[in-house]
């Protein structure tokens, strides 16, 4: 039997992929091992959206090789595909393969790959195959996951000056709804209660196809095939009131939103090339807090982008502290190559980055406090996750006493602190 050893890297999307791999690996065949064990194959799935990405990755390479000099090293996934000649000089690895080629010749490779003098590349350039479809095979067991992932949309048509994943990733291109719904399906019957549909841009999805991400939601909401069904980040961009308004009265669509902010500053967020503003921004979150009290309203903002001033900056620290945001993610503006803000002038100092980073992320974890505090005392239903915690429908982590439950049941449990950014709980009943 052959061992094998996967690390993903990124977002949900690399997650799935991964997931895709160990679901076409026979476990007749193949046994999957943590990855600082011996292994005879390594596979790392990367990201490469920062600088600090790219150098986890080959940390990474360069534990394998500690882990077994003799082991087969396959690096795969964004910073594969953006960079495969720096990867070839990193020192253990045998084969780059890009997203371009992740599903025609990985698991080949994971099979009959040999130790390689000099690494073999398999890549091609993603965004100009115009007519490359949606390729991602389906899974029915999301390994080491109480919730399922199902990538329903890869790519982007966009080009936010800051951004490499259109190159990583390729253009936007969607599943089929029959299929979507089959795979929903097909995870239902392993078990899983709730389902995260994820993509590169999923706001986009469907129009490549002829239909849309709204029509999408329509169809699941009709089928009911899970109770819950999450969302991940919307662009402001593409997201329109009457959506809040169908997952308003949706009984599957959890009320969690994540709408990327980026910056809270009109003039920044032109320069990214974004196409809203931030009054567009706020007009969503307030729609959201009117229709749904008890929504969580999430973020991804950036600091430092180039040329960003000390008030342009405090015009995004204004907005995620006046508007309904319950918590965000704080993102250091990074330089990626072959993206203009690169080569733009007025590049930020990494020191006052990170003090900006340091305001707004002491401003978020208040802000998280502040929304969990509002529950105590009612009651949530919580899927239970690893260890003794679970999640709302709104995304409260919920710390309690699972004793007498298991993985992956559904435990009502009433909210009574809140201690360091997490829900304390007592469980009520439960729904299996």
């Amino acid at each position: 039997m052959k061992s094998i050893s996967i690390v993903t890297l990124g977002c949900k999307v690399n997650q799935y992929d991964t997931a895709v791999i160990l679901n076409q690996l026979p476990k007749s065949k193949y046994k999957k091992v943590p990855f600082s064990d011996k292994a005879d194959v390594y596979v790392i799935d990367t990201c490469t959206v920062t600088h600090r990405a790219d150098a986890e990755a080959r940390n990474y390479i360069n534990r394998a090789k500690r882990a077994n000099p003799d082991g087969l090293v396959v690096v795969t996934g964004c910073y594969a595909q953006v960079s495969p000649e720096e990867l070839k000089e990193v020192q253990g690895v045998d084969y780059v393969i890009g997203n371009s080629h992740k599903f025609s010749s990985l698991l080949k490779i994971i099979r009959e790959g040999k130790r390689q003098e000099e690494p073999k590349v398999f890549i091609s350039d993603i965004f100009k195959e115009k007519k490359k479809g949606f390729e991602s095979p389906d899974i029915e067991i999301f390994p080491g996951r109480t919730r399922a992932f199902l990538k329903v949309q890869d790519g982007c048509n966009y080009a936010c000056t800051f951004c490499i994943i259109p190159r990583a990733r390729g253009r936007s291109r969607s599943l089929d709804i029959p299929e979507i719904l089959t795979r929903m399906e097909k995870l239902a019957k392993s078990g899983y209660k709730e389902i995260v549909l994820t993509g590169v841009h999923i706001a986009s999805y469907g129009r490549d196809i002829g239909t849309s991400f709204f029509e999408l939601l329509r169809n699941i909401e009709n089928e009911k095939i899970v109770n819950r069904v999450r969302l991940t980040s919307l662009d402001p961009a593409d997201t329109e009131l009457d959506l809040i308004d169908f997952i308003a009265d949706s009984e599957t669509i959890c009320p969690q939103f994540h709408i990327a902010l980026q910056s809270g500053d009109a003039k920044v967020l032109k320069t990214m090339r974004r196409r809203y503003g931030p009054e567009k921004f706020l007009d969503l979150t307030n729609k959201i807090r009117q229709r749904i009290p008890e929504a969580a309203i999430g973020s991804d903002i950036m600091v430092g982008f180039p040329g960003e001033t000390e008030e342009e900056f405090l015009n995004t620290y204004e907005i995620a502290k006046e508007s309904e945001l319950t918590y965000f993610h704080v993102f250091p503006y990074s330089k990626r190559k072959m993206t203009p803000a690169a080569v733009m002038v007025d590049q930020i100092n990494p020191q006052q980055i990170k003090d900006r980073s340091k305001r707004l992320r002491d401003l978020g974890s208040k802000k998280k406090t502040e929304f969990f505090k509002q529950f105590i005392g009612r009651v949530f239903p919580v899927l239970i996750e690893k260890g003794s915690k679970g999640t709302t429908p709104n995304y409260i982590p919920v710390k309690f006493n699972t004793e007498g439950f298991n993985i992956g049941d559904e435990v009502f449990v009433e909210i009574c602190d809140v201690v360091n950014e997490e829900a304390i709980g007592i469980p009520k009943s439960c729904n299996t």
